[in-house]
Formats: structure tokens, sequence, C-alpha cells
């Protein structure tokens, strides 16, 4: 009797524990709210907004999104007093990134090789698109393979503007086998010997005002005119520079590789080409023979030389023992 009365006894002062800690938690978080009340300062007033080309706005209740950027809309936040900033961006023009490609140095180089049927009525229509475009054509090649067919290429240069619109003509002639277009930007290259060109200028005139204005020695003298031909010598490969970049960017280059139809295997097995074949690779070993030969000689000659040197140093010394040995013995 007395356990169970000691048993309901603790159980009853749980049950009573577990309840205050309840309440204790459940009062926590309206202490801390009005804690917080108490101790929060007077918020300080915002700094002006910068004139940045970005307009800002205090998002009031209800208020409109304010323009910012050209193109974007500032969205109104819930709390009074914070920037609102533009979320979407405008992309560049198209008048402003056409402007900046403009800029740009850009030499621009095609190779295309295409089928015809006639090699020469080939050349004809790529020397018919050349001249419609303005361009020049500035290297031809013709050859016949064994086989029999004929190709070659045609190498034309065009201005910049007529560059895509050359291509698409040239790829109507005959049957189109391949096609590689590359374009290079050499504009920091460009700038950075410009740079370069107009240091090497100033520094001649610097000399040239030195040679002119003071007076020194002949070796002083002689070493400022070697510094101003060292410097010409860079001036003049600096503007060579300049010019060669100057004609690729003016020009573009196209190359056109012309082939008649051929197999592309052989069709079978020829007796006399297979003699003709076994011919050259004879001559080639003979050639490569001779060509040795004529190389070692000097080699060969020193050996025989040093050979005969020194059998007849072994003659003389096996002589002069023989004499040595007939003496001793007729004695």
């Amino acid at each position: 009797m007395r356990h169970l009365i000691s048993i309901a006894v603790i159980l009853s002062l749980a049950c009573l524990f577990g309840c205050a800690k309840k309440a204790e938690k459940a009062m926590a978080p309206e202490e801390d709210i009005a804690l917080a009340e108490e101790a929060e300062p007077e918020a300080a007033p915002l700094p002006a907004a910068p004139d940045d080309g970005v307009k800002y706005k205090k998002a009031d209740e209800g208020g409109a999104p304010e323009r910012g950027i050209a193109g974007t809309t500032a969205t109104p936040t819930e709390e009074a007093g914070e920037i609102a900033l533009p979320e979407v961006f405008e992309p560049v023009p198209e008048a402003e990134a056409a402007d900046l490609v403009g800029k740009l140095l850009l030499i621009k180089t095609a190779s295309l090789t295409t089928e015809v049927d006639n090699l020469d009525q080939g050349f004809e229509e790529v020397y018919a698109v050349a001249h419609a475009e303005k361009g020049l054509v500035v290297g031809t090649t013709r050859s016949v393979a064994d086989e029999g067919y004929a190709f070659g290429s045609v190498t034309i240069k065009v201005h910049p503007a007529k560059y895509e619109e050359t291509i698409r003509e040239l790829r109507k002639i005959g049957r189109l086998m391949s096609e590689n277009s590359t374009t290079e930007d050499i504009t920091q290259e460009y700038v950075d010997i410009q740079a370069r060109l107009e240091n090497a200028e100033a520094t001649r005139d610097r000399y040239l005002e030195i040679l002119a204005t003071r007076a020194g020695t002949v070796p002083d003298v002689l070493e400022v005119e070697r510094e101003i031909e060292r410097v010409t010598e860079n001036i003049e490969r600096f503007k060579g520079q300049l010019r060669y970049y100057d004609s690729q960017i003016g020009l573009s280059t196209i190359t056109v590789n012309l082939e008649e139809p051929h197999a592309a295997v052989p069709t079978g097995y020829s007796f006399g080409k297979a003699v003709k074949d076994a011919f050259r690779i004879a001559l080639r070993i003979c050639i490569f023979l001779v060509q040795a030969f004529i190389v070692l000689l000097p080699f060969i000659i020193l050996l025989i030389i040093l050979v005969l040197i020194i059998r007849l140093v072994v003659w003389f010394f096996q002589r002069r023992r023989r004499k040595a040995k007939a003496a001793a013995a007729q004695s």
C-alpha cells in the first residue's frame, strides 16, 4: 500500500513539472518580442541615392514601379525605406554592337574544295565570280595526276564587305566537297605595333636633336649615329608589319581548289606501272648511294692515309729490328 502511494505522488509531481515547462516556453517569445521592441533604436535616415544614371525609389504601399536604367523596372519592396534596384538589364543595342565589331581589325580567310566536270570551265566560273564581286585573282595552279584527272586552285582577294556574298556564289560552282573559313582578330597586335612605332620615332627624334644641338667627341657622335641607325631599322620593320596587316585587313583571301572527278582507288593491277615504280625506286637508291659516297669520300681518304702511315711506321721498326738481329748474329 505504501509503495502504491509513493508511485502516485511521484507521477503527480512529474506531471506538474512538465506543465510548468510548457508554460515557460510559451511565454518566452512574447517576452523576447517585447524586449526587442524596447531595445530597437530609431532607424537612421537612408543616404541619398548616388547620381550614377540609376534611379532609386522608396517603395510606398501601393506605389507604382519606377523606371531605372533604360528598359528596366524597379520593383517596389514590402518595407518602407528600402532601395529598389533594377532586376532585368537590357542587352547592348544592335547599333552599338555593330559599331564595336566595326572597330575590330579582322583577317578573314576561306578555303573551298569543289569537284567540277571540266577544270577549264571551273576556272572560268571562279574568274566570273571574282569579277562580279570586284575581286582580284592573285594566283592559280594547274596539275594533272598520274591517274589522268586534272586539278588546280584559284586564289582571289575581295573586300571584307563582299566576303560572305562571294563565298555564297562560289558554293554554286560544281559540287562542294569541303569548306573552311577562319577569322583572326589582330586588333591587339596592331595597336601594340603602333605603340612601338610611335616610341621608336620619338626615340629617333631625341637622338637627332642630341646630334644636332650637342657637341661631343667623335666616339660619342658615332655612338649616337649607330643608335639612330638601329632605331631607324626598327621603325622600318614596324611600318612593314603594319603595311602587311593593312593589306590582309583590307582584302580577304579565298582559295578555291578545283578537281575533276576521279576514282578513289586504282581500278586494277598494271604490270607496266609496277615496273615503272620499281625502276624509280632503284634509281632513288642509286642516287642515295652516290650521295653517301661523296659525303664519306673525305673520311675514306683520311682513313687510307692513316693506315698507310701506321703501316710505314710498323715496317720501319721491323726493318730496324731485323738489322739489329743480323748485326748481333755476325758478331
